[in-house]
């Protein structure tokens, strides 16, 4: 079992690549992004698999938001497309605000294994498409502040316990004088859902890409340990327990659950397990149903796409029998 997984629930590296030669995508017209795909399927046909978006349903495409597989941005430009490799969990999103936008995910605390995985990607790609590249400032990208290693390296961490006791701020205020930017579970501008937060590097200019890990791993780290202090203040506190089994039994019962109030309860419900309060309902399956609870990605659940007004009866009726 990760040593982390009370704490962490995903690791998620990134990487911004540029095509030689190429102006940025928010500079070029659809005839030239359908250059760049043809490109990519040119050199790379052969080792990945290669899905242009407007070959996707609508559904599928906001699911594969919904669990940060790719961006709206990426949903919202023409000629986009994505390479997957599914060996490795890596997609690339071709056409975003960079020709490349290449990550990698990984449940739990795993810097270490994603970053070798992303690293032998990026190379692999290398061999066959000329990067842009400059010899003073390293990678040049789209956003001023990915320029140099254009590295992205997020943590995706469940803070109930800071949250309820009022210290969340406090950290977060000491973390980004490190140098870290936090956001909420949809990343920019979205809010902790359920206490859950991204935290990431914020300098890729000037730094070497094992610093970036290090970094973000020590930053981890102290957040994970007074999240756990945390929790030893809370473990006695009655109106905790209360407000955990309460939550539980709304889970189980609900027969119309919004998102909002779902991320909610399960984030009490995670904590429990975290507590050793509740013992009949695994972390895996707690971290399954944060995952699955968006409209679109119940929709592919169900096999069935059911009108708006009936998304809260799906998701109430999906964690009834995922629970």
């Amino acid at each position: 079992m990760d040593m982390y997984n009370d704490v962490v629930l995903t690791t998620r590296i990134r990487l911004a690549r540029n095509i030689s030669g190429y102006n940025f995508p928010n500079n070029m017209i659809k005839k030239q992004k359908e250059e760049i795909l043809n490109l990519v399927k040119e050199k790379l046909k052969d080792k990945y698999k290669i899905l242009d978006l407007d070959n996707i349903d609508d559904i599928t495409k906001m699911s594969l938001v919904e669990t940060h597989t790719i961006s709206k941005e990426l949903v919202q430009s023409a000629g986009s497309a994505l390479i997957i490799d599914e060996k490795n969990n890596i997609t690339t999103m071709i056409n975003e605000e960079d020709h490349f936008r290449i990550q990698v995910f990984e449940h739990n605390f795993n810097l270490e294994e994603a970053y070798n995985k992303i690293k032998t990607f990026d190379n692999n790609v290398a061999k066959s498409i000329k990067y842009a590249y400059d010899e003073d400032y390293g990678y040049i990208t789209a956003c001023p502040t990915c320029i140099g290693t254009g590295m992205r390296v997020s943590v995706m961490l469940h803070l109930p316990a800071l949250e309820k006791i009022g210290l969340l701020e406090r950290i977060f205020n000491e973390i980004t004088n490190l140098g870290i930017s936090v956001r909420g579970i949809y990343g920019e501008n979205t809010n902790g859902d359920g206490c859950i937060y991204q935290i990431s590097n914020q300098k890729t200019l000037g730094i070497r890409e094992r610093d970036i890990i290090e970094q973000v791993r020590q930053v981890t780290k102290y957040v994970v340990k007074q999240e756990r202090k945390a929790r030893k203040i809370l473990k006695n506190r009655i109106e905790v327990k209360d407000e955990i089994f309460r939550s539980y039994g709304i889970l189980k019962n609900a027969m119309i659950m919004s998102k909002k109030e779902a991320f909610e309860l399960i984030s009490n419900i995670r904590l429990g397990i975290n507590m050793g309060l509740i013992n009949d309902i695994s972390l895996q399956d707690v971290d399954s149903l944060i995952e699955n609870i968006g409209k679109n990605t119940l929709r592919k659940k169900f096999k069935e796409d059911f009108p708006r007004e009936q998304e809260n009866i799906k998701r109430a009726e999906y964690i009834k029998n995922s629970i």
